[in-house]
C-alpha cells in the first residue's frame, strides 16, 4: 500500500445520509478508487437533525452520526478506503448548529438560559432592546399568534418521569427547573407529602438564570440534576404522588392563564413565526431561524466543537478538511489560524461563494 498523499489530486464528493450511509460508502470504494480520484470527499458526518439529507445541521459534535452508522462504521469505510490508496476529506461545519431538542447543549440553555454551562457557546443577546426579551431567547415557532396558539389549546405540559416538557405540535421545550415550584407544591398539598413539598421549595431556590457567574452555573446544575433524581425515585417509589402530580398538570392544561403564568417563567419567549424578521436575538445561518450560530471565537467553544474531528485527523482517519462557509463567522482569519495549528499536517480549504456585489 502507498503512503497517502495529504493533498488531493482528484476528489469524489458523496452526499451521505441514512439512505445512502457509510456501509453504502465502502461498498462503492473499488469503483472510485477505478476511477482515479485520491479522496473520498464526504459531506458532514457528525450527528445531525433525525432524518437530515446533507448533514449541515449539527446537533452533536462529539459523535458520528449513528443514521449514517456511527463511528464503527466510518472507521471501517476509512480502512476500505485505505487498502484502496483513497484518503478522507471531511466536510465540517464550525459556523452554526441546528436548533432542535436533540441538541443537548441548546436544550441546556432554553433550560437554564444564562445560567446554562453552554450560554456562551452560542451567539445569543441576552440584553436586547426589547424588554420582555431580556435574559430570555425567542423562540418563533408558533404558526399564529402566542395568544391564539395558548387560547387553541395547543400548548401543553407533559410529564415523563421527572422529566417535564413544553409540547407543541413537532416542537419539544423544555421546563426550567425552578418554575416547578408551584406545580409540585400543590400537589404535595393534595398528597399530603412533606418529601414532594420540600423538593419542590428546594426547586424554587435554585440560583436564577439570570445568575451567570460561574459558581452559581455549577451550583444550579448540580443541584438540578440532584433534584431531578430524587424526585425520580420519589415518584417512582410513592406512584400515588405521580398521580397528584398529573391531575396538577391535568388542571393546568386546561386553564389557560395558569398556562400562561408557566410559560411566562420559562428562559424563552414563544411567538409566531413572523416575528422572526424583527426580534430574533441569535445569530442564525442567513435567514434559517432553525441554525443559531456559535461563537466559534471562543476558545473553549473551538475545542469543544473539534474534538472529535481533530482526534480523527490525528488518527490519520481524516487527512484534508473542507469548511463550510467560515466567512460567517466573527473571525475567519483567527478561527483558520487556530485549525492550521491543531491540525497540521492536514489539507484545509475553505467555501466562499463569490457573487457580484
Amino acid at each position: 500500500m502507498t503512503v497517502l498523499p495529504s493533498a488531493p489530486s482528484a476528489t469524489y464528493r458523496l452526499q451521505l445520509h441514512r439512505e445512502f450511509d457509510f456501509a453504502a460508502a465502502e461498498a462503492i470504494v473499488p469503483y472510485l478508487a477505478d476511477l482515479g480520484v485520491s479522496h473520498l470527499y464526504l459531506s458532514p458526518i457528525l450527528e445531525s437533525a433525525p432524518g437530515s439529507t446533507h448533514g449541515y445541521d449539527v446537533v452533536r459534535p462529539d459523535r458520528v452520526d449513528p443514521e449514517l452508522g456511527g463511528e464503527d462504521a466510518f472507521r471501517r469505510l476509512a480502512a476500505v478506503a485505505r487498502e484502496h490508496d483513497l484518503g478522507i476529506v471531511l466536510d465540517i461545519v464550525p459556523n452554526h448548529m441546528a436548533i432542535t431538542s436533540d441538541n443537548p447543549w441548546w436544550w441546556d440553555v432554553l433550560e437554564n438560559g444564562r445560567a446554562s454551562q453552554y450560554a456562551r457557546f452560542f451567539d445569543v443577546e441576552w440584553q436586547p432592546p426589547e424588554p420582555v426579551l431580556i435574559d430570555r431567547v425567542l423562540m418563533p415557532i408558533l404558526g399564529d399568534h402566542y395568544g391564539r396558539v395558548l387560547e387553541a389549546g395547543e400548548l401543553r405540559l407533559v410529564r415523563d418521569g421527572a422529566h417535564f416538557e413544553l409540547r407543541y405540535a413537532d416542537h419539544r421545550l423544555p421546563v426550567a427547573p425552578p418554575s416547578l415550584d408551584d406545580l409540585l407544591n400543590e400537589a404535595a398539598r393534595r398528597a399530603k407529602s412533606d418529601e414532594l413539598g420540600t423538593l419542590a421549595d428546594a426547586f424554587g431556590s435554585l440560583p436564577p438564570s439570570s445568575a451567570d457567574d460561574r459558581p452559581s452555573i455549577r451550583l444550579r446544575h448540580r443541584d438540578k440534576e440532584v433534584l431531578k433524581g430524587l424526585l425520580h425515585r420519589l415518584l417512582s417509589e410513592q406512584p400515588a404522588l405521580a398521580d397528584a402530580i398529573d391531575g396538577v398538570i391535568g388542571e393546568i392544561n386546561g386553564d389557560v392563564n395558569r398556562l400562561d403564568l408557566l410559560i411566562g417563567r420559562q428562559n424563552y419567549r414563544l411567538a409566531w413565526w413572523r416575528a422572526a424578521e424583527r426580534d430574533l436575538g441569535y445569530r442564525r445561518f442567513f435567514d434559517v431561524t432553525s441554525l443559531i450560530g456559535i461563537r466559534t471565537e471562543d476558545e473553549q467553544v473551538f475545542w469543544e466543537d473539534h474534538r472529535l474531528v481533530l482526534s480523527l485527523v490525528r488518527e490519520g482517519l481524516v487527512s484534508g478538511l473542507r469548511v463550510d462557509h467560515p466567512d460567517g463567522l466573527r473571525d475567519p482569519a483567527q478561527y483558520l489560524q487556530r485549525l492550521q495549528a491543531a491540525a497540521p499536517d492536514a489539507w484545509i480549504v475553505v467555501e466562499k461563494i463569490l457573487e457580484p456585489g
